[in-house]
């Protein structure tokens, strides 16, 4: 869990080794030491834009002035030389310098910023080395501070490190002590507890004193102090804190447990605790507490827990009893860096140091207007991220969240787009790369600044005084903007009937590393609760309806004032392109993602995640489970009917015909696909609904080894011709389309086995049964080669004339090969010789070894078998049909005695069909 525990480490003897070394090796140059590091500054010590970062703070031991222009500070001691100080950077005679570990990367001036941050909870180091790379000083930051504690040389220069519990930037290094003592165990676990359960602690340090909560706040010296175990009999949060016999050290850090008892989860729990978390979700949205916070698993196994900050989340809906939040793991506390965790079932990331715990907003159930359905907003941020549209969505899990203890409903776990912690794990855009605009009501730089607004500014002025259609315009644009994420966004919102957007909830953004991912505008999902016509319509579009039309949205007079809808309108106009890229687009999402036969399933399919606790939600706060599941109808219902509408829609809005059903086909199977427009189907043959009056385009894409040779179709037209990969056509009636596919150089390849009929052979997918048999496969491709024997018949090797094996292992029963030449393959097995072996003893002692007594046997007859055990007076204690069934030492229900058994067998050879009759005797011993 990435958390550590029991740490009470003083650096004394080593640290004195090292600076003692390094001061003989470096002479002058070593005046210069790492003096104290605050990478626990949460919000003691602000630079110079007022912000509280991470600090080195240098201190230079003689009594002159020293040069460092050129030295290196680092966080890893394998990359010494990540920063560089400026020229003309000194350190003062028997002074200090400050560093800001901000990743700002600024080399001049007074306070300087280097290019990384530092993460306590991770072991990282300060580095730094002179200007000719060699080092100078370093220290690991091995244990974890609490807020606003420093690590610092017990006085200025000197060899021993100290914790200072209030931390000495700038100044001398005064009133430090040894590490705090160490956290208290916990005894059992957290998670579900079927019954009452007791929980004892205890503590590393012999004297210590635990004191300890039940109802989620900080543990204090005056909180209660453990003496024996404590018995839980609903669910608790249990806080714990060691205060050292010793006064000298300081107290430890909280150890938190809940304990779920008698209670289980369809889905993940998320438990927060600490002071102040209950005036905050009770709307008190002015704090912003630091607590803690640890998600389990639906198992009830905790997967990993944080410390953080807890603060508002959420407009209107903050207005509603069930109170949505932002969590933010802080690294400063000491606990943790984030959740270590794959909390996403779409994204393979596993690390989260911020997240939004969002109750459903303004579909909540029961406190959204109209008819909310408690799934909206995740339900279209997880279409779009499904269809992989060119949108950033906060990915949804759902959860239920409780509260010191108190269960508070069924949340989302969502990850936070409009945020570094995303930005920089997925694109490689960092906090001072980003250019990220966002329009609520109004418009502002959530990063960049005014020169992101300025520079957004000079583009939607570019665009509204340049002609589109003018390919060296058009170019220019496109070298900016990502017109694609453009038509996404509104396709989508458009889609669903959107009516709180473009002045509201939307955001957009670019990043400015060019060696990073994404530096051209694109746009976010933000919040999608009003639509599939819900809540209020802030946006005023014209029609909240199913038979809204498409073209709503583009012909709406820019609200939020930040020129989308101009853009998008005026690409269309003046860039056949654009226009056709965008009709299209809508028609490829009608036909895939936005399809009633992908909608509803995925709709149904999120519904039953939460279903389950839904009777939780509705008796916490209201409404009835039945209520619930008729808005989810509506919804259902709203969705079935704009898949029909739509299709008139698209008519009316854009001048075409249809739709027209075509089916589009590969041949032969596998041999490759067809992309049209914007999409690429991954399984044929594939039937959509396509319209005339627009240009349809179509690519044919050969599978590996293969080439494209030509189309057919009836009922209409390709052009330029039927030879060309890249080709168009309008639709105009209903039609099939096939790209037919040349194979690659092929080779016959004899496929045989070892005696006859000992097996079967499987090759690239296609099973032989009858031997030998001749293939033709293509040339070089590599195909999975399996054999299957039958009954009674082991694998022995392949013998395979002129190509090779991957593995190079001919005894593998499955290995791949490329053919490049004419081949024999064969084969070899072995007949099984019948056996039948009996242990003679066995332990049914239940201690894992030996419990059971099983006879084993290979090439019997496993429907003619028959087991009898008999005591010694004759009285038969087991009996069974079943080979694999073994004796449990069982007699009647009960534990048979010790003793010596007799036993009968009575066994049929699956190869000569002979009957066998064995008897002998097992030794049962407990």
């Amino acid at each position: 869990a990435h958390l550590r525990r029991n740490m009470n480490i003083q650096r004394t003897t080593q640290a004195a080794v090292c600076l003692a070394a390094l001061l003989a090796a470096h002479g002058s140059r070593s005046q210069v030491i790492i003096n104290e590091i605050g990478a626990a500054n949460l919000d003691q010590f602000s630079d110079s834009y007022g912000e509280f970062e991470d600090w080195i703070e240098l201190y230079n031991t003689s009594a002159a002035v020293v040069d460092i222009s050129g030295w290196y500070l680092s966080d890893n001691p394998n990359v010494p030389l990540k920063w560089s100080f400026g020229p003309g950077t000194t350190v003062p005679a028997n002074g200090r310098l400050m560093v800001f570990a901000s990743s700002r990367d600024q080399s001049a001036g007074a306070l300087q910023h280097t290019s990384f941050k530092l993460n306590q909870t991770d072991q990282e180091w300060v580095v730094l080395s002179d200007a000719g790379g060699t080092l100078v000083d370093d220290f690991q930051l091995q244990d974890p501070l609490q807020v606003n504690a420093s690590w610092g040389r017990t006085t200025d220069g000197a060899a021993t490190w100290s914790v200072f519990g209030t931390a000495t930037p700038n100044a001398a290094n005064a009133g430090g002590g040894p590490y705090y003592t160490a956290r208290p165990v916990l005894v059992p676990d957290g998670g579900y507890h079927a019954a009452g359960v007791n929980v004892t602690m205890s503590s590393p340090v012999a004297g210590s004193t635990i004191r300890y909560t039940l109802d989620g706040s900080t543990p204090t010296a005056a909180s209660t102090a453990y003496t024996g175990p404590i018995t839980l009999n609903t669910t608790t949060v249990v806080r714990a804190m060691a205060f050292d016999p010793d006064p000298n050290v300081p107290p430890s850090f909280v150890e938190t447990n809940t304990y779920f008892i008698n209670v289980t989860h369809a889905v993940p729990i998320i438990s927060g605790a600490g002071d102040q978390l209950l005036d905050l979700l009770n709307g008190n949205g002015s704090i912003r507490p630091l607590c803690h916070l640890e998600y389990y698993g639906p198992d009830g196994v905790l997967r990993d827990e944080a410390f953080g900050e807890y603060n508002e989340h959420g407009q209107d809906s903050w207005a509603y009893d069930q109170r949505g939040v932002d969590f933010v793991a802080r690294d400063q506390t000491g606990y943790n860096d984030g959740i270590h965790y794959p909390m996403f079932r779409t994204k393979s990331r596993d690390h989260y140091q911020r997240f939004i715990i969002k109750a459903a907003a303004g579909d909540n159930y029961n406190f959204g207007p109209g008819q909310p359905a408690h799934i909206r907003d995740a339900y279209v941020q997880a279409l779009s991220q499904i269809g992989d549209l060119r949108l950033d969505e906060r990915s949804y899990e759902p959860c239920v969240f409780y509260v010191n203890g108190q269960y508070w409903g069924v949340y989302d776990v969502r990850e936070k787009v409009d945020d570094t912690d995303f930005t920089s794990y997925y694109y490689d855009q960092d906090e001072y790369d980003l250019q990220f605009l966002k329009t609520w009501g109004g418009t502002w730089a959530e990063y960049g600044g005014p020169q992101a607004i300025a520079d957004w500014n000079a583009l939607l002025n570019y665009i509204n005084t340049n002609n589109m259609g003018d390919p060296t315009a058009f170019n220019y644009v496109d070298s900016l903007f990502n017109w694609k994420s453009l038509i996404d966004y509104f396709c989508i919102n458009s889609y669903t009937v959107c009516s709180d957007w473009l002045n509201w909830n939307t955001g957009w953004w670019r990043g400015r590393n060019p060696n990073g991912d994404k530096k051209k505008w694109r746009y976010i999902l933000w919040d999608m609760d009003a639509t599939f016509d819900h809540y209020a319509n802030f946006t005023g579009i014209p029609d909240q309806s199913v038979n809204a039309d498409p073209c709503n949205s583009e012909n709406l007079p820019d609200p939020g004032g930040q020129g989308h809808t101009q853009i998008l309108t005026k690409l269309m106009n003046e860039n056949q392109q654009v226009r056709d890229f965008y009709v299209n687009r809508y028609i490829d999402l009608g036909n895939t993602l936005f399809s009633c036969n992908t909608m509803v399933p995925f709709l149904d399919s999120l519904i039953a995640n939460i279903a389950p606790e839904m009777p939780g939600q509705v008796a916490r706060w209201g409404g009835s489970v039945a209520d619930w599941q008729a808005n989810v109808q509506l919804m259902r219902d709203f969705i079935e009917q704009r898949c029909i509408t739509i299709q008139q829609g698209l008519v009316d809005c854009y001048d075409v015909s249809g739709p027209h059903e075509v089916v589009f086909d590969v041949d032969p199977p596998l041999s490759g696909a067809i992309e049209i427009n914007s999409i690429t189907p991954s399984a044929y043959p594939f039937t959509g609904l396509y319209y005339g009056g627009i240009t349809t385009n179509l690519t044919a894409l050969p599978e590996s080894g293969w080439t494209f040779g030509f189309w057919t179709i009836d009922n209409d037209t390709i052009l330029p011709s039927l030879t060309d990969s890249a080709a168009w056509l309008t639709i105009d009636t209903t039609c099939t389309i096939i790209a037919h596919f040349v194979p690659p150089i092929t080779h016959q390849v004899m496929l045989d086995v070892d005696p006859p009929g000992s097996a079967a052979i499987q090759l690239g997918g296609d099973l032989y049964t009858t031997f030998p048999t001749w293939v033709e496969v293509p040339e070089g491709i590599s195909m999975p080669l399996q054999v299957l024997p039958a009954p009674y018949r082991y694998f022995l090797y392949w013998d395979i004339l002129n190509n090779t094996t991957v593995p190079a292992d001919s005894t593998l029963p499955a290995v791949d090969v490329a053919f490049f030449s004419t081949d024999t393959v064969v084969a070899h097995l072995e007949q099984e010789i019948y056996g039948y072996y009996v242990p003679n003893s066995f332990t049914p002692n239940a201690d894992g070894i030996n419990d059971v007594w099983l006879p084993l046997g290979n090439a019997f007859d496993v429907l003619r078998f028959q087991l009898q055990v008999f005591d010694r007076w004759g009285e038969l204690v087991h009996e069974t049909n079943d080979p694999f069934e073994g004796w449990d030492g069982q007699a009647n229900g009960k534990d048979a005695p010790d003793g010596v058994y007799v036993f009968r067998v009575n066994v049929v050879d699956a190869i000569d069909n002979e009957d066998h009759e064995l008897t002998g005797h097992v030794t049962l011993l407990r």
